[in-house]
């Protein structure tokens, strides 16, 4: 790699926008190619941003000697195969949530980066954010005391349109995987291995399925053998509040506007014990960016914030969240979940 981080781009969408943003805010980062199916869409992409980047297939800019790093950012069907074809390519990935649409292409999505030696991490942009990382501190560090409750909702409303890729099931549209993945993270991070790798957590859920057949709302509650509960909304149908609590037993955390956090507060004996805040550098992007600086220095091939293994135990989770809704995509055969946290769940719960 060369001093700086050299990003190559395949899917110049939307959410590429927002992170080209957060890349062109560091030092030492550049965008150096872009790559898409339609040429004038890389483009006008690159017009846009007045980048002198090249323009390319998703092949040729996965093969580019001048990119250090792919960020896939292509819709969710399409994860596995461009992150595939870059990892192949020896490059490392910034692979975007959710990292695939089930639980068996996550696995073999880590199983090539794991073959190739490269650098694989989820661009789950929540869990890098600074806000977030101070929520962590004070979990480890057991200024709660132990956690006992999670409170997280993420909605808002998008009209129906069976032409939207959030509606299109052959685009693995939902609520679950566009929004829901982001509540789903932020119980991972509080109970950690309590919902990873320990006792399967009771799945009760609640879903309203849009006319195209994918979940447009959920109501999730995961249950755990100790007592602890996690309550989690998401929705593409109504607008939700999007601050989410955490209770403790000695304690309290509330994180406003949490997918995007800037803000946190602490709580010991009903009264407020901390605040902080941490106003981004840019749009909030630039944190996970700067996490694989960090890992490609260190020679690093996955990141000890966002290990592979939560990657895959998350999409297990929303595998078997989807099977007990009756959410299937028209591309799966079926919903393959194996020795995984859905496995678990239905032995557990007999489901």
């Amino acid at each position: 790699m060369s001093s700086g981080v050299r990003w190559g781009i395949l899917g110049p969408g939307a959410i590429a926008r927002s992170f080209a943003t957060a890349v062109d805010a560091l030092e030492d980062h550049e965008i150096v190619a872009t790559g898409s199916r339609n040429p004038d869409r890389a483009v006008a992409f690159n017009a846009e941003r007045n980048y002198g980047a090249e323009v390319g297939t998703y092949e040729q800019v996965a093969s580019s000697e001048a990119v250090d790093v792919v960020y896939v950012a292509t819709p969710h069907p399409g994860h596995l195969e461009h992150a595939a074809l870059a990892l192949r390519q020896g490059k490392a990935v910034l692979c975007e949530k959710p990292l695939t649409v089930n639980a068996s292409e996550a696995r073999a999505m880590c199983g090539v980066a794991r073959a190739r030696g490269c650098l694989l991490m989820e661009a789950m942009w929540s869990r890098f954010l600074p806000a977030t990382r101070r929520v962590e501190g004070w979990l480890s560090s057991g200024s709660i005391g132990e956690p006992r409750k999670l409170a997280a909702s993420f909605g808002f409303r998008a009209g129906f349109d069976p032409g939207s890729r959030l509606y299109a099931p052959e685009l693995a549209g939902g609520s679950l995987l566009d929004v829901g993945c982001y509540t789903l993270s932020l119980a991972a991070l509080v109970f950690g291995q309590a919902l990873i790798g320990g006792e399967a957590p009771e799945i009760r859920v609640e879903a309203e399925l849009a006319p195209t057949g994918v979940d447009q709302h959920c109501n999730i509650v995961l249950g755990f053998s100790c007592g602890a509960e996690a309550n989690l909304e998401c929705s593409i149908s109504r607008r939700t509040d999007h601050t989410a609590a955490i209770l403790g037993t000695e304690g309290g955390i509330t994180i406003d506007e949490f997918w995007r956090a800037r803000r946190v507060a602490l709580y010991r004996d009903s009264r407020r014990a901390a605040t902080s805040e941490f106003p981004f550098l840019a749009n909030g992007y630039e944190y996970q960016a700067m996490e694989v600086a960090r890992l490609l220095r260190e020679g690093a091939t996955e990141s000890p914030l966002l290990p592979h293994a939560e990657s895959i135990a998350l999409m297990e989770l929303m595998d078997e969240i989807r099977r007990r809704i009756g959410v299937r995509y028209p591309f799966e055969s079926t919903i393959g979940v194996t020795e995984g946290v859905g496995e678990r769940c239905r032995r557990s719960t007999g489901a």
